[in-house]
């Protein structure tokens, strides 16, 4: 079982990938020989971008380590929300498991097989291009220099990935072939991992081009983005040399005084190279829509996982994103599974502040964008009329409305079943009014109508539900992965499949401008951070004539704001909303209206640091459930207070969040927090199951004081 750690898996490599600049080829009982010709060697390369996957492929593999427990997102699965010991605790929990499989477990024969066999597989191309240089790859100099940097650029991935999780990690730059029992892997530091990454991204962005003729590989502007946001880690971490918080400390990656400025450089030649602002999609949920991504992905992706309607080109498992990100619609609603709303796994989903860090819902069209807001019935009947909920209703029902009967059907076919509204205590609907309409309303805070009590997350059927009562849905979930596709075609019969075909993305330029913006403002710059973070808000704006959801202007709090000609149907836009959501330096000026509404955690108390909590609020609203978010408050140092004062799930502390009346025992909303997080969670354990395969040079196991110097602090 060992080989399979770190040494190079002798598979078909191309047989498991489905990028679409390939063409499959089915190789049996390969060699190290077949990769020294030229055919060998460009399927060795082309199957590196399998690994691209990893994100979104299996939850045990990529998708729970990249996705949660952050601020925002979390596992629906209340022992991993509340982060037990079970799941988070030792070398042998659960989370360590997937770290295994990250790493490159025993089964990692089905791609992608895991950081350190694809990391093989790359000093390998490395070898053979500079060594051998078969075919082409020797007489055609601008060819080599292409897919050498390309192989430079999948192998800085893989270790930009690995040290996220587990910061100090053995760096090996040369290929190993054979299998020769001696497992010794001393970690390097993090510093000289991004003294080598930063140089072979550096030697990537020089050499690849900015036009691609095949989707799916990386180009010069993926690069340069990738490239800057290296440089920016490494200033982030570089106030963290030797911080009495081992947690910081660990982070630390050398510190160049540089680094912001080629931050800053770096990302505006991409940005420039890009387009500027014309490189951002018009409207948001163009990049997320079905019928364009798949055919027509806008040039602000600048880099997508691939995947296929041809399933059988996806490997074991296809986009499992699918999958992952959308809750249980169909309880009681008289909604069945559709194509169209996605297989509800209900794997992860968003803390209360993943909504409530979308400020205004009214004017910043992500809110509605990035969640599923409405179902409509597709199927059978769903729950009924009770008496007096038919009597309120056929009494205040809106114009030309049916009136209902007692035990009929609540929904009707083809209309609205079930929606949601992410309200606060002080905007709690009457629960009269919300157990009395003819669809299910999911409402964060209800308060009764009888006795004038407040509740929290009340089921149709009056049973709380969310936090850690064990009846976690139905819940808003995003939508930015609902796959038409799934199985392979748009047929009904397919609504059970869990392989998932769309591309998934993994770089774009949004996040350019905000790590740009992030750059200048940590430079105290803000007047140049507010430009860029302001491109993205004109873009978030609802545009003149765009028509808002009936549900936001039916429902949402704030939508009394809107001019009448907005409340009427079919809701259009008075002229744009942008100067509702145009970012100024209030946001994060100490005591402002503005930066209240933030919700900033208490340690951020001066502008700088407001600031910097503000870029990673708008990174929430930009890119929530895209799988960067636990990486980049990692990375900036903030991971483990946002956690705390944030996400009350994951959250050890108390009298931090509003009391409800029905508290469920203390598992649901008493104002506490329910879970066991600690700052060691800001790295993972090394797996046991990995720690007990390596040895010393000579080959020999590794000693009890020798394995607890391996593992990370706190496992």
């Amino acid at each position: 079982m060992k080989k399979y750690i770190l040494i190079l898996l002798l598979t078909a490599t191309g047989s498991f990938s489905c990028t679409k600049f390939l063409e499959e080829k089915q190789v049996a009982n390969l060699t190290q020989d077949y990769y020294n010709n030229e055919d060998g060697l460009n399927g060795l390369i082309n199957g590196l971008y399998v690994y691209a996957r990893v994100k979104h492929e299996w939850d045990g593999n990529g998708a729970r380590l990249t996705q949660a427990e952050t601020d925002a997102y979390m596992t629906s699965d209340n022992t991993y929300a509340t982060m037990t010991a079970t799941r988070y605790g030792s070398n042998v929990s659960t989370i360590t498991g997937n770290v295994y499989n990250y790493l490159g477990a025993a089964n990692a024969s089905n791609a992608p097989m895991g950081a350190y066999p694809h990391i093989n597989n790359c000093n390998i191309a490395l070898d053979v291009i500079d060594r051998i240089r078969p075919g082409r790859f020797g007489t055609d100099d601008a060819y080599r220099t292409i897919r050498r940097a390309e192989i430079l650029f999948l192998r800085a991935w893989a270790y930009y990935l690995i040290t996220n999780q587990l910061g100090d990690a053995p760096l090996l730059l040369t290929p190993r072939t054979q299998d020769n029992q001696v497992y010794h892997y001393p970690k390097a530091k993090l510093e000289d991992i991004y003294k080598q990454i930063i140089s072979d991204m550096r030697q990537a962005y020089n050499d690849l081009p900015l036009s691609l003729a095949d989707r799916g590989r990386v180009g010069k502007l993926a690069a340069g983005h990738f490239l800057a946001k290296l440089y920016l880690n490494r200033a982030q971490a570089a106030p963290f040399m030797n911080n009495a918080e081992r947690h910081l400390a660990m982070l630390y990656k050398g510190s160049v005084n540089t680094d912001l400025d080629s931050a800053i450089a770096i990302s505006t030649d991409v940005i420039n190279a890009a387009g500027g602002a014309s490189g951002l999609a018009p409207d948001y949920w163009t990049l997320f829509d079905p019928k364009v991504t798949e055919t027509t992905p806008h040039k602000e992706v600048l880099w997508a996982a691939q995947f296929d309607v041809n399933t059988t080109l996806n490997g074991r498992f296809g986009n499992r994103s699918a999958n992952y990100h959308t809750g249980n619609y169909t309880d009681g609603t008289g909604v069945i599974r559709a194509m169209a709303y996605g297989r509800p796994f209900g794997t992860f989903k968003p803390t209360d502040f993943g909504y409530d860090v979308f400020t205004d819902k009214v004017n910043d069209s992500r809110y509605y964008k990035t969640f599923q807001y409405e179902y409509l019935r597709n199927g059978t009947a769903g729950f009924t009329w009770n008496a007096a909920a038919a009597a309120w209703w056929n009494l205040n029902k809106p114009a030309g409305e049916p009136t209902v009967n007692s035990g009929d059907p609540r929904t009707l076919p083809g209309r609205r079943a079930l929606i949601y509204l992410e309200n606060q205590r002080s905007e709690a609907l009457d629960s009269t009014t919300v157990m009395s309409q003819p669809y299910q309303f999911i409402v964060r805070w209800v308060r009764s109508s009888v006795t004038g009590r407040y509740y929290y997350r009340l089921n149709y059927n009056q049973n709380p539900i969310g936090l850690n009562t064990g009846a976690p849905s139905p819940y808003l979930s995003v939508k930015k992965y609902i796959d038409p596709m799934r199985g392979g075609s748009a047929d009904e019969s397919n609504f059970n499949s869990e392989s998932g075909t769309r591309d998934a993305i993994l770089i774009r330029l949004a996040e350019t401008y905000l790590l740009r913006a992030e750059a200048y403002g940590r430079k105290g710059m803000y007047d140049r951070a507010l430009e860029d973070i302001n491109v993205l808000r004109q873009r978030a704006a609802f545009k003149s004539g765009e028509s808002r959801p009936d549900v936001l202007v039916q429902w949402e709090p704030k939508a009394a704001s809107l001019n009448a000609s907005e409340k009427l149907p079919p809701y259009p836009a008075d002229g744009s909303s942008y100067n509702a959501i145009r970012v100024t330096a209030n946001h994060f000026t100490p005591g402002t209206p503005e930066a209240l509404a933030e919700h900033y955690v208490p340690t951020a108390t001066s502008v700088q640091d407001m600031f910097i909590h503000f870029i990673y609020n708008e990174k929430t609203r930009e890119h929530l459930a895209e799988g960067m978010l636990w990486e980049d408050l990692h990375n900036a140092g903030i991971l483990y207070e946002r956690m705390v004062y944030l996400n009350q799930m994951a959250s050890t502390l108390s009298g931090r969040w509003p009391i409800a009346d029905n508290t469920a025992n203390g598992n649901g909303q008493d104002g506490n927090g329910k879970g066991q997080m600690r700052k060691e969670f800001t790295f993972r354990p090394w797996p046991n199951d990995f720690l007990r395969q390596l040895t010393d040079e000579n080959g020999q196991a590794l000693d009890a004081s020798a394995l607890a110097a391996y593992q990370n602090p706190g496992y």
